[in-house]
């Protein structure tokens, strides 16, 4: 009986020497994950996600500890040791008992580094920024980020005084054990216009390399990649780019008329205004001559007067050929009683004949031609000399009827001095013996810069 008792003794004493063991062992734990696998944080800095929480276990021998968080927008702490990670930042939990203290620095991080980004990833060239941590899962006004940067510019707090010369930089930041690389792009305001508009672009003016109607895809240097990127990709490095108050789309179709493009890197903004009209082509179409500058915007609109004075419904293309080669016979004369020497300029273009009503035989031509493409009728501007003067240019037309080419010369049916028109030069499929052709040009193809000097001879 008495070896029975005592075996029973031995047990239960095993047993609770177990169970002291066990229990010392989460003890001695410093931090356990709540509802999770148990998490031993045992160090004087460790790191939680934030959005967790996890149990504070004291050391040995603290008895009824008393827990405090040095900042309570980042980490809060229950009495009996329960932290919940709140925001991103760095945090000290301290359990007290008697003159004993336990301190654990705690990072709170985000889950994936992917989740934080700094406020600028890319900015104006000596643009003048505060660096800070953003995300748009997280809070993080809690955190205070230290700098190590490949640009000088940028202090160990992350003030920029604005870095000169555009490309990209390596930049870490880091705050307690959180620490992430990244690049900072330094972009040119000047060179993301020109790389959109072309190296002429010149702003609040004319723009001759861009047609109203048509797409464009925009493309702009990416200093990060090093590659055109669509605007898409630049403001995801940080760049906004605004058409007419809205994202500037991948790709450009422009009304014709005035529009506005800011270029944006926080609140650092740059706006610039420029005016597009249709090509020629299309604004003999469409008759809209909207977005031209005024001077040849006046020129055009001549035109369309002179057009709608002849042209009537119903007109074959014969019709609208000797309609429009009689009225320039009637409304102009060949400038100077033809001399040509002293003529002005504008003489030279279609701004002659249709504006002053008097030019050379080029702005007979050209006249002609701009009206024969508004009314509809196929038509090219022939380039060439006479053979009573051939060191002098001279030029001339030639029209499609009926599928057949013939040309005709207004210059030389008009008698210098006024009078009733002639038809000597007039529908000629073979064109004449004293006529020698260098060119057959369709002038609504070229580009509207060429059309400045064929609109106004300047």
């Amino acid at each position: 009986m008495k070896c029975k008792n005592k075996v029973k003794k031995i047990v239960v004493g095993l047993f609770l020497c177990m169970a002291f063991i066990v229990l010392g062992s989460i003890a001695d734990s410093s931090l356990v994950r709540v509802q999770a696998s148990s998490v031993v944080l045992s160090k004087s800095s460790e790191s939680m996600i934030c959005g967790t929480s996890a149990q504070i276990k004291t050391p040995y021998g603290y008895s009824n500890p008393q827990f405090s968080s040095s900042n309570k927008k980042v980490a809060t702490v229950t009495s009996k040791g329960v932290v919940k990670a709140v925001r991103l930042g760095v945090v000290k939990i301290t359990a007290s008992s008697g003159s004993k203290k336990f301190t654990c620095t705690i990072t709170v991080k985000p889950e994936k580094k992917s989740d934080v980004r700094l406020n600028y990833q890319a900015v104006f060239e000596n643009q003048k920024v505060q660096l800070k941590l953003a995300s748009d899962k997280y809070d993080t006004s809690q955190v205070n980020l230290k700098f190590e940067s490949a640009y000088s510019q940028i202090s160990k707090t992350g003030k920029c005084k604005g870095i000169r010369g555009i490309g990209w930089g390596s930049v870490d930041y880091l705050y307690g054990t959180f620490k992430k690389s990244t690049l900072l792009a330094v972009y040119s305001k000047n060179e993301i216009f020109r790389s959109m508009f072309g190296d002429e672009w010149v702003p609040d003016k004319y723009s001759f390399e861009i047609d109203a109607g048509v797409n464009y895809p925009i493309r702009i240097e990416s200093m990060i990649t090093d590659k055109p990127e669509k605007p898409s990709v630049i403001r995801k490095e940080g760049i906004s780019i605004l058409l007419d108050g809205k994202n500037m789309p991948d790709t450009m179709n422009l009304t014709p008329g005035k529009h506005t493009v800011t270029i944006a890197a926080g609140d650092c903004k740059y706006t610039e205004s420029f005016t597009v009209s249709y090509s020629m082509k299309e604004t003999f179409k469409r008759r809209d001559s909207t977005g031209w500058d005024a001077e040849y915007k006046e020129v055009i609109d001549a035109a369309f007067k002179a057009v709608d004075s002849v042209i009537k419904d119903g007109m074959t293309d014969e019709e609208k050929v000797k309609a429009i080669h009689d009225y320039l016979i009637y409304n102009a004369d060949y400038v100077n009683d033809g001399d040509y020497q002293t003529a002005e300029k504008w003489a030279f273009g279609a701004s002659g004949v249709l504006l002053h009503h008097e030019g050379v035989c080029g702005s007979y031509a050209l006249a002609f031609y701009m009206m024969a493409e508004i009314a509809g009728v196929e038509c090219d501007y022939v380039f060439g000399f006479v053979t009573t003067a051939p060191d002098v240019n001279h030029a001339w037309n030639r029209v499609k009827i009926n599928g057949r080419w013939y040309y005709l010369d207004c210059t030389w049916d008009d008698p210098t001095g006024g009078g009733e028109e002639r038809y000597l030069y007039y529908l000629s499929e073979q064109g004449w013996g004293d006529h020698i052709i260098i060119s057959h040009m369709r002038l609504s193809a070229r580009d509207k810069y060429e059309w400045t000097w064929y609109l106004t001879g300047d």
